[in-house]
């Protein structure tokens, strides 16, 4: 079987994670510091603080922003789980929002449209490495943290790296995304005060007492892992963008990326429109031992109240196909012959 996910492990990530082993401190220490300094120049200068996990990163965001009980959060309908914890986890209440037509993203529109009055903030990710409109949806002038989890070493439209264009960003390094660390997250941010918040939140230890701070800390393992994979991350995108062209070719215009309304910035998934196929789609790739998904596992307002139509159509007609870099020559060809069958592709329209 070709799973769907399976993270590229180099001699020199194994070298690295030896190296960190060697030097006989396991916690957060010496190789957090560089994968911190290294994200910082990443990032045009802005401050990096890396974290336990991707979730993490978002709880910690929105606890440095003063997001309490007394707030509403705006996430996405279309996304996992992740957010709806971390907002909850604040107190505060999560409201889902819609995505817009051929996209996979929030807009200005569908988040003001569902913006309550008082306190509130939202959560905005690139969803499948697509760019979401930062700039237009900060007009609507709340705290953003900008979700970069699928997107890692993506740039925006304006030149800028993704992640720099909220008030904080956040990232993972979790085993299956863009640099696979096993766990890890990272926050950053141009704010210096921000930053420091974040900073005393990750570790609730030889300080006063704090409610709100925990042990989120990232190990020097992780973070060696991390780092290395960051090295060779353009490499990473390099390979995934090819491979998508690759399937382009069979695909044609039943690629998502050729109808998105917007971007795909970075290739973390290749999306396939099966029109109401999804599920058959699925199962007939698996028949031919080939392991796809639907990017989200089940939509959140399904869950948690709200009327997500585009999601429910989207959730219903996308299917992601293996695209990562770790893909041998054979699993491709495989891939090549299953998207090329008529039937496999049970009648795509």
């Amino acid at each position: 079987m070709i799973p769907h996910s399976r993270p590229q492990l180099t001699e020199q990530d194994i070298a690295a994670v030896n190296d960190a082993l060697r030097c006989g401190h396991l916690a957060q220490g010496e190789e957090v510091a560089k994968l911190e300094e290294f994200a910082s120049k990443m990032f045009n200068g802005a401050y990096a603080i890396a974290v336990s996990s991707g979730t993490a990163a978002i709880y910690l965001s929105l606890t440095a922003l003063g997001v309490d009980s007394s707030h509403t959060v705006v996430i996405p309908s279309y996304t996992c789980n992740s957010l709806f914890s971390a907002v909850r986890f604040t107190g505060a209440k999560a409201v889902c929002a819609d995505i817009s037509e051929q996209s996979v993203n929030v807009s200005e529109t569908t988040i003001g449209s569902v913006l309550p009055k008082g306190n509130c903030a939202a959560i905005i990710p690139h969803t499948c490495g697509y760019e979401a409109n930062i700039a237009q949806i900060r007009a609507l002038d709340i705290p953003i943290i900008e979700d970069c989890a699928q997107a890692f070493g993506g740039y925006g439209d304006n030149g800028r790296p993704l992640g720099t264009n909220g008030d904080i960003g956040i990232f993972s390094f979790y085993a299956t995304k863009l640099v696979p660390a096993g766990e890890g997250g990272m926050c950053v941010t141009m704010n210096s005060a921000l930053a420091d918040t974040i900073r005393r939140l990750r570790n609730c230890d030889q300080r006063a007492p704090n409610p709100r701070a925990f042990n989120f800390k990232m190990s020097d393992i992780s973070a060696a892992l991390a780092l290395s994979g960051l090295n060779r991350l353009s490499q990473t995108l390099k390979r995934r963008s090819e491979i998508a062209a690759g399937y382009d070719a069979v695909v044609s215009t039943q690629s998502f990326r050729h109808t998105s309304a917007s971007p795909q910035q970075v290739c973390f998934r290749y999306l396939v429109n099966t029109g109401e196929h999804a599920d058959e789609f699925i199962a007939s790739a698996e028949s031919n031992g080939i392991q796809c998904r639907k990017p989200v596992w089940r939509p959140l307002h399904h869950a948690i109240g709200g009327n997500c139509p585009n999601t429910d159509t989207t959730y219903r007609d996308l299917v992601s196909v293996p695209v990562y870099p770790d893909l041998k020559e054979h699993e491709l060809a495989a891939i090549h012959r299953f998207l090329s069958d008529k039937n496999a592709k049970i009648n795509i329209t």
